[in-house]
């Protein structure tokens, strides 16, 4: 598996973090967009990078039938400790494979594909044509690609393009994160470099895991690298792919979407 089309590091995220949010603001007006995009009847959805479930167990909900791919196993143990309660009926219509998306074999063709969370950033260009490609083998003819991208400012990309000292950006608190240890409280703080030329944007991110009574258990480090893709770079992807942009809007605004960010309603041309 290349290291320049691995989504995530299969190991990138705790799931518990992952579940609480940790420095992702915007992740329940995320979920709440790919929900009504999937409003009517009961459809087949394909949910790539579905992490621990927190959209897919939302579709569920909703009445889709789901099958998640990720290259995380701790993501998908915790998703299936998640899915046990679920009622039979419900539970059956849900699915998952510890797979790389752009390895593994169509197991079906899907009426839509959600990679939601900014996911198609940690591909470079190459891979991101791969991906469109795959994409349309496992959709039907009539099937619907939903995606999304982060809005980054200038301001940001500017911090992130500065010489050292960087300044530090906190991400708050979260509190009850499950650990082997018990509950703990997790803080996220971190700092990015960005080359403007080749658009890579890479995050540096601590997490401190902190005990009841206010002391430090652990700190941990961890670092991704993602591609910051103008909308149009996306859009001429999906099109060699045979794709179309059905309808695009702004994540912050609806009503107004820039050259990069947003998110993407494709169907197959």
């Amino acid at each position: 598996m290349s290291a320049d089309h691995v989504p995530w590091e299969s190991n990138f995220y705790d799931p518990a973090l992952y579940d609480a949010s940790a420095g992702d603001a915007d992740s329940a007006a995320t979920v709440a967009y790919y929900r009504a995009q999937l409003t009517g009847a009961s459809r087949q959805v394909l949910d790539i990078g579905c992490g621990t479930g927190r959209l897919a167990l939302m579709l569920i909900e909703d009445g889709h039938r789901v099958h998640g791919l990720d290259t995380s196993a701790a993501m998908l143990s915790h998703l299936q400790a998640k899915a046990a309660p679920l009622p039979r009926e419900a539970r059956n219509r849900l699915d998952w494979q510890l797979e790389d998306f752009l390895e593994a074999a169509p197991v079906g063709e899907f009426d839509a594909l959600i990679a939601a969370d900014d996911f198609v950033t940690h591909f470079d260009l190459a891979a991101l044509d791969r991906f469109f490609i795959r994409a349309r083998e496992w959709l039907r003819p009539d099937g619907v690609l939903l995606t999304d991208m982060r809005e980054r400012d200038a301001a940001r990309l500017a911090a992130a393009c500065a010489p050292f000292p960087k300044p530090v950006q906190t991400h708050g608190l979260v509190g009850g994160i499950a650990t082997d240890s018990g509950s703990r409280h997790a803080a996220m703080m971190g700092w990015e470099e960005y080359n403007s030329d080749s658009r890579r944007l890479i995050s540096h991110q601590i997490y401190c895991f902190i005990r009841p009574d206010g002391s430090e258990e652990k700190r941990v480090w961890k670092t991704i690298c993602q591609r910051n893709h103008t909308n149009a770079e996306l859009i001429d992807a999906a099109s060699r792919a045979g794709f179309v942009v059905q309808q695009s809007i702004g994540r912050q605004d609806p009503t107004a979407i820039g050259n990069q960010g947003g998110f993407f309603r494709m169907l197959r041309k």
